[in-house]
């Protein structure tokens, strides 16, 4: 396992990554003072809890209930005590029990623990640390409820989005819906010119208001052609129309690896039937 620490304005990130058959896993979570900016994967477990222990955080926040942020909330807690985790209000049912997903993800982030006792909150919400005001901004897309935390400091923006898109998501995650990912990337691009992102998975961005803007903006256009490919062929069938359009790509190994939850089939359903609810079967 890779461990990768930087700094970036007031957060640290710190950013776990290893091969697997299939290419690179990584991940991270961030640090605000005292704050803990989602838990990370049980894959990670150990690695994290050693540089936690440097100076242990004393509460912990969740952007959304996958299993790469919010797997260690117990291990954490019980390493370091019985600190206050707040999650979406939404998500907190999944977080509280979930405790196994599919053994693909958990190749990937490691299978969760349910997290114990956790405090809801809502969009709006701010968490206060070291000078720094984090806002819950609302961004569905990746999944129903997600939040986007957005925070000043010393004359620049900084986005932790999580998983919003910051790459062409061809391989569209099952829970998606593609409007509301074009609507949280324009909305939080939208904040300053000169944003930085600060995301779970990939580079920083410093650029971050161009590359979200881009994003957007490219789903759109793909949502166009999407839609133009199903009324010329009368089906809104996701995988019909997914082969067709990416036919050039090749096998779509990632549909086939995870049962269905991803795909380029996923990513045609996001635009023809967005999910807005939870919780989601798997297709």
């Amino acid at each position: 396992m890779q461990v990768e620490r930087t700094r970036h304005g007031p957060f640290e990130r710190i950013s776990f990554a290893f091969d697997i058959p299939t290419g690179r896993s990584q991940h991270s979570v961030y640090r605000l003072g005292d704050t803990l900016v989602d838990a990370g994967g049980t894959i990670a477990t150990a690695e994290l809890l050693a540089v936690l222990r440097e100076r242990p955080p004393r509460r912990i926040v969740c952007t959304h209930q996958h299993e790469d942020h919010v797997g260690n909330i117990a291990a954490i807690r019980r390493a370091f005590g019985d600190l206050p985790v707040f999650v979406p209000r939404e998500h907190l049912p999944i977080i509280t029990t979930t405790g196994r997903v599919p053994d693909y993800r958990a190749l990937f982030w490691g299978h969760p623990e349910p997290s114990g006792p956790v405090e809801p909150y809502d969009p709006g919400a701010v968490f206060e640390d070291s000078r720094v005001t984090l806002e819950a901004v609302l961004t569905p897309g990746h999944t129903p409820h997600h939040i986007t935390f957005v925070a000043r400091d010393g004359g620049t923006t900084y986005a932790l989005t999580a998983d919003l898109y910051t790459s062409r998501p061809l391989e569209g995650w099952f829970e998606s819906a593609a409007d509301d990912m074009v609507a949280s990337l324009r909305r939080v691009a939208a904040r300053d010119p000169a944003l930085a992102v600060l995301p779970t998975h990939g580079r920083i961005k410093p650029d971050g208001a161009r590359v979200l803007s881009d994003m957007a903006d490219w789903i759109d256009r793909e949502a166009e052609r999407v839609r133009g490919e199903a009324e010329r062929r009368g089906t809104r069938d996701p995988r019909t129309l997914a082969a067709a359009l990416y036919a050039d790509l090749g096998p779509d190994l990632a549909d086939l690896g995870s049962g269905g939850e991803i795909s380029r089939a996923g990513f045609v359903r996001s635009i023809l039937a967005p999910n807005r609810s939870l919780p989601v079967d798997a297709p």
